[in-house]
């Protein structure tokens, strides 16, 4: 369990003078032991005071902290975990068990309002839970294989899923009368993209020989940050216009590409993630094919596992991601965002000339505008902050900004097993990787190691999403014991009357009989 808080400026400061690392902000704390399946994943709410879980068995549970003194009737304040002499120095409890579905579930999302919970798995559907009570308010079954992905965009406009049938989906929610309900419509469906007609690609090929691909694996972390310095020009994302989920597409089926792999890929999850101002969608388990569209079917097409970009933007546009970030050697499975901003990094090649201001998305052109004002720094999105996210594939993980195309730093040769799942701590310092064969990674930064925070005030991370339901407080079955109520005592008071001898009365039937 990490102890994380995100640092105040003045803490940054103290830091800064600070020259001795600090030691890993890490320590065992509890077991919780509930589940009657394997668990597939593991959730914190935005508030971080509830943490659900879901796993083989079909459960969704939602756990809450509670005093060690307080032990339910036929517990120890101790979990399992005593039993290998180590004990919890916390104590957690199933506040609501939900049976979501009978079988599997592999990924889980929640709202940012913490009101909502999204569910999915081996049914093919995703369900939406309401955290209160635990009821099922909506069931979306548009998938036609296991949802392995949920993300829901912390502006709470859009969830996005993502399943081994080759598609990524979009949903968009729409505006409810009642509080304690939440409807959503899909706005687009993402399974084919025609990369070469789009200048996103091109300018990701102009820069693969200067942009570090993945590299061989490697144990140690390996920071390129200011020897990579390979930019894309900024990027003004086109105004998405009214469309629907069924406008005929441009491009013909033979010469767009799939975007995804299918269930050959990955066997469990396609974790896909928001970032944290909503401006992007990052999804795994890409197939990124560098050759013309019209040769990605053929068998000599060299194919690149890949992760794609969308922008927030294009989100209610089929099959339009903006950038594809490929050269992983193994099937990308998991991203995750950090949730703090950066400021943007002073680079050279900005300093040295006149950098392109904006770029036009269109198809088959890229014009780009100089501008002679006074040089800042580039970023491949056009934003004035970074954002860091990592990429975690089978068998390494990889750590991105969105200011550059090239990686920041690789973790590899860690585990025997492939990577499950990803989490950053609140602060952006800690990176916790987990893998299949039981075991987690831990990857602690020093401060400004990954770079300065942006401005204190704008983090998202610090800014709470009210609570829509907060005047909606469906019972909560407890799960501690009522309070027995001894009897009364048996000694008659003072002024009680005594009370009357009842007399019974005895009635003769007649005599045994031998039968009975």
């Amino acid at each position: 369990m990490i102890h994380p808080n995100i640092p105040s400026p003045a803490a940054l400061a103290a830091a800064s003078s600070d020259t001795t690392p600090h030691p890993p902000r890490t320590e065992y704390l509890a077991t919780l032991a509930r589940h009657t399946g394997v668990v597939n994943v593991v959730r914190f709410s935005p508030f971080g005071d509830m943490l659900a879980s879901a796993g083989d068995d079909g459960n969704v549970l939602f756990w809450v902290r509670q005093d060690l003194s307080r032990n339910n009737f036929g517990q120890t304040p101790f979990s399992v975990s005593n039993l290998d002499g180590v004990h919890d120095k916390e104590c957690w409890r199933v506040r609501l068990m939900t049976r979501t579905t009978p079988l599997e579930l592999y990924d889980l999302a929640w709202s940012p309002d913490a009101d909502f919970v999204a569910a999915g798995g081996t049914d093919f559907s995703v369900r939406l839970l309401r955290v209160s009570d635990g009821t099922v308010i909506r069931e979306i079954s548009d998938h036609q294989h296991y949802v392995q992905g949920i993300a829901w965009d912390p502006l709470h406009q859009y969830l996005a899923t993502q399943s081994s049938d080759r598609f990524m989906h979009v949903y968009e929610r729409q505006k409810e009368q009642d509080s304690s309900s939440i409807d959503m419509r899909i706005v687009s469906r993402n399974t084919r993209s025609d990369m070469q007609s789009r200048s996103v690609s091109e300018a990701l090929s102009s820069v693969d020989a200067a942009a570090p691909a993945p590299a061989p694996a490697f144990s140690n972390v390996c920071t390129s940050a200011a020897a990579s310095d390979a930019q894309l020009p900024p990027i003004d994302v086109p105004e998405c216009s009214t469309c629907s989920q069924h406008a005929p597409s441009s491009i013909s089926s033979d010469q767009a590409q799939k975007l995804y792999g299918d269930d050959r890929c990955t066997s469990f999850f396609r974790r896909l993630d928001f970032s944290p101002d909503g401006a992007l969608l990052v999804t795994p388990t890409g197939q990124f094919y560098p050759l013309s569209a019209t040769e990605a079917g053929s068998k000599n097409t060299p194919m690149s596992n890949a992760v794609y970009i969308y922008g927030r933007a294009n989100l209610c546009r089929a099959n339009v991601p903006i950038a594809a970030l490929p050269g992983h050697k193994t099937t990308t499975i998991a991203v995750r965002f950090s949730p703090i901003l950066y400021r943007l990094r002073s680079s050279s090649c900005s300093t040295s000339k006149s950098v392109p201001s904006t770029a036009q998305l269109s198809k088959g052109v890229s014009e780009a505008h100089t501008s002679s004002d006074t040089p800042r720094p580039t970023s491949m999105f056009g934003l004035p902050y970074r954002m860091i996210y990592a990429v975690a594939t089978q068998e390494s993980v990889w750590v991105y900004d969105t200011q550059q195309a090239g990686p920041l730093c690789c973790f590899s040769n860690l585990h025997y097993a492939s990577f499950t799942d990803l989490a950053w701590s609140p602060d952006g310092q800690s990176l916790m990787m987990s893998s299949s064969d039981g075991y987690c990674s831990l990857a602690v930064f020093d401060y400004h190691e990954l770079g300065r925070p942006y401005q204190y005030s704008d983090q998202p991370s610090l800014t709470r999403t009210p609570s829509r339901t907060s005047g909606f407080v469906a019972p909560i079955p407890s799960f501690e014991p009522a309070p027995v109520k001894l009897p009364a005592s048996s000694t008659p008071s003072k002024d009680a009357e005594p009370k009357k001898k009842r007399r019974v009365a005895l009635t003769y039937e007649g005599p045994l009989s031998s039968s009975q």
